[in-house]
């Protein structure tokens, strides 16, 4: 199994949109979802911070199975390989799943989403559907392919992590709803949970990492007072038992490449280890924590870009250059041997497949539309 992913930001006018809308709400006077999530008690590490109750609506009625027609289509193919892309169509977000030839193309359909996540907004208050999303920030494939883990916001400022089903039977939230998620999500390699980076203060302010475990319906939090942002990104090892992750530092001496810090915490204790700072927006990291890819500006010029893979530890040695050009970034395969390379066009946006032994080993070009932001992409063992 294979499966990849990556997210460019938004156009500016959406960008600009997003940040008036949180100036607005950090001046408003009137409590916001953030209040709601401050209430609750977060103990500082391997206790469980929020109860979590998952499973079907507690009335039937209130599912309504998709058609025939778009069962067969959500469904993996024979082949297995699927593509889910998230896409611009005006102002309002989409999330689309389809073959890699971009066959087989249907539109993931927000309604009738059931959340019993205790603590949490009803669906009443705060609905997640087609009407109301304003962003779909990212979407993973789980590890066998049954399962999307989307970031989606129905507000302004509070978003969720939203399980989709790969034959689209099932919509549920996995996560608080009342606060601010950063970055993308990770997947443990047995399917079994999902780590985000969710704040904890007002405004989206005070982020760490949680961890949802889909077995025991329960939320962990990981981290206390760790520095991630939205530009850093995380990755269980190989028994589940350590999370990698980054932490933002701020701006390099060159004042154009982001500064960042490689860590892991132990989650069977919290206790946090912290290793090197690599100059350059963290991507992925291994699997087994040998290396990371990175993507910064070279030689002061915006439009040439560089992904890079760090040796964790480096001892010195220098970065081995896998591609430049006006890139946006990449996000490693479950196999960390390929990855999604993303880049800016005269089109706009485009997503290939490259190796990652040798530089420029583009292995695959995806057919995704122009205005598509995110390209996850999931694929049977070879």
């Amino acid at each position: 199994m294979l499966e990849l992913g990556f997210c460019l930001p938004p156009g500016p006018d959406v960008l600009g949109r997003h940040i008036a809308k949180l100036r607005s709400s950090a001046n408003a006077a009137a409590p916001t979802p953030h209040r709601k999530l401050m209430r609750l008690r977060l103990t500082p590490i391997v206790p469980i911070a929020v109860a979590l109750v998952l499973g079907g609506c507690s009335d039937a009625s209130t599912v309504t199975a998709p058609s025939e027609t778009l069962l067969r289509a959500l469904a993996p193919t024979r082949g297995g390989d699927r593509l889910a892309t998230i896409e611009w169509e005006g102002s309002t977000p989409r999330l689309y799943i389809q073959n890699l030839d971009g066959s087989d193309r249907v539109r993931v359909v927000f309604d009738h989403v059931s959340d019993h996540v205790v603590g949490n907004y009803s669906p009443r208050q705060l609905p997640v559907t087609d009407e109301s999303l304003t962003r779909i920030t990212s979407a993973k494939w789980s590890p066998d392919g049954r399962y999307l883990a989307v970031i989606v916001a129905p507000a302004s400022d509070a978003l969720q992590v939203v399980l989709v089903s790969a034959d689209g039977r099932a919509l549920r939230t996995v996560s608080p709803n009342s606060q601010y998620l950063w970055g993308s999500v990770a997947w443990s390699p047995d399917g079994r949970r999902i780590a985000y980076m969710m704040a904890t203060g007002p405004y989206g302010l005070a982020p760490d990492i949680f961890v949802t475990d889909l077995g025991r319906d329960a939320v962990t939090r990981v981290t206390t007072g760790a520095t991630v942002s939205g530009y850093d990104v995380m990755r269980f090892d190989g028994s589940g038992t350590r999370l990698f992750f980054t932490e933002h530092l701020g701006w390099a001496e060159d004042g154009v490449n982001s500064l960042s810090r490689l860590a892991s915490v132990d989650l069977a204790t919290g206790a946090v280890s912290r290793g090197e700072e690599v100059v350059g927006e963290p991507q992925s990291i291994a699997r087994d924590g040998s290396w990371a890819l990175f993507v910064r500006t070279a030689g002061g010029t915006e439009s040439t870009r560089e992904l890079f893979r760090f040796a964790i530890p480096s001892d010195g040695t220098r970065p081995t250059i896998l591609a430049t050009g006006d890139l946006a970034g990449a996000t490693v395969a479950e196999n960390d041997e390929d990855a999604v390379l993303s880049s800016w066009g005269r089109d706009g946006a485009s997503f290939a497949v490259i190796g990652l032994a040798e530089p420029n080993d583009v292995r695959a070009k995806l057919s995704t539309n122009p205005s598509a932001t995110w390209a996850s992409l999931w694929r049977t063992s070879r």
